[in-house]
């Protein structure tokens, strides 16, 4: 099962505590999204943003309905040395291996569902699921309070979105670019020769051969090896750096209430929406 609670409806104050009782209560049984609006971006900025109204079981993560995505796990710790430095080079290949590979399955999977076969010759969608940003603070012995935390964070994860879109890109230079792009930019061509040339400018500028790419869970903000402290919420705002969202949780609540719990689904709410309502040319390029 999978609940969907929209923090904008209007409830009545004791009605929403006995729902977030409710949720609270059933938190291992079932997955919770309380991130409305729920949308998949890309990191070309020529495709437009899409409503998730579906999961995608394997990680959790929240996605359009019919598409086909194909998922890689990348844990941080695992490049991370005992002082929390990540050795870069490591990463990137791991990064890169990860691009190539789906590549490879988007081309080798036989889609049963027509809907996922047609969206997968479309949009080339992966989801390479980067984990362990609460553990990497945590083993640098970083405030995760601190703003200057919060910023190297976004730093890392711009870093690897861009690692990422840098491995997409170099495989449409030789296989074509996402064939969304072509769709989206069939109006823009009835537009006459100069805007043509400027469609072509931009695709060859921006252009990737993977709608999307880079996933995060707001829960991985926490360390896994300790109970979720409240301080490293302050750390949820990377979140908006995903292209999709997972809802995948290996963090200790145990010693949260029900409070806290829609605390947190309210902040990562109002993270996102912010993200999603930014002007596209202010979040996208």
């Amino acid at each position: 099962m999978f609940f969907v609670v929209d923090p904008d409806r209007e409830v009545a104050p004791q009605h929403a505590a006995y729902i977030w009782q409710r949720l609270w209560e059933m938190r291992d049984l079932a997955p919770i999204s309380a991130v409305m609006p729920a949308v998949v971006s890309s990191p070309c900025p020529l495709l437009p943003d899409e409503t998730a109204d579906a999961t995608l079981v394997a990680t959790l993560t929240q996605v359009p309905a019919g598409s086909a995505w194909v998922s890689f796990e990348v844990d941080l710790v695992r490049y991370a040395g005992r002082d929390g430095e990540l050795r870069e080079a490591l990463l990137d290949a791991a990064l890169r291996s990860r691009v190539e590979e789906g590549e490879r399955l988007h081309d080798e999977t036989r889609w049963i569902d027509p809907d996922q076969a047609h969206d997968s010759r479309n949009n080339r969608r992966l989801s390479v699921f980067v984990r362990g940003w609460g553990d990497l603070v945590a083993i640098r012995g970083a405030d995760p309070a601190s703003l200057d935390t919060l910023r190297d964070l976004e730093a890392l994860a711009d870093r690897i979105a861009g690692v990422l879109g840098t491995a997409s890109r170099d495989i449409a230079g030789a296989s074509g670019y996402c064939p969304a792009i072509d769709i989206t930019g069939a109006g823009v061509l009835r537009h006459g020769q100069e805007m043509n040339a400027l469609w072509r400018r931009a695709v060859m500028n921006n252009g990737v051969r993977h709608r999307n790419l880079l996933t995060i869970s707001p829960w991985d903000v926490f360390p896994r090896a300790a109970p979720a402290a409240f301080r490293y919420m302050n750390l949820l705002p990377v979140v908006r750096k995903a292209h999709s969202v997972s809802l995948q949780r290996d963090a200790d609540i145990a010693h949260w209430q029900a409070a806290d719990f829609r605390a947190f689904h309210e902040r990562v709410a109002a993270i996102l929406r912010s993200a999603v309502d930014a002007p596209p040319m202010a979040r996208r390029l």
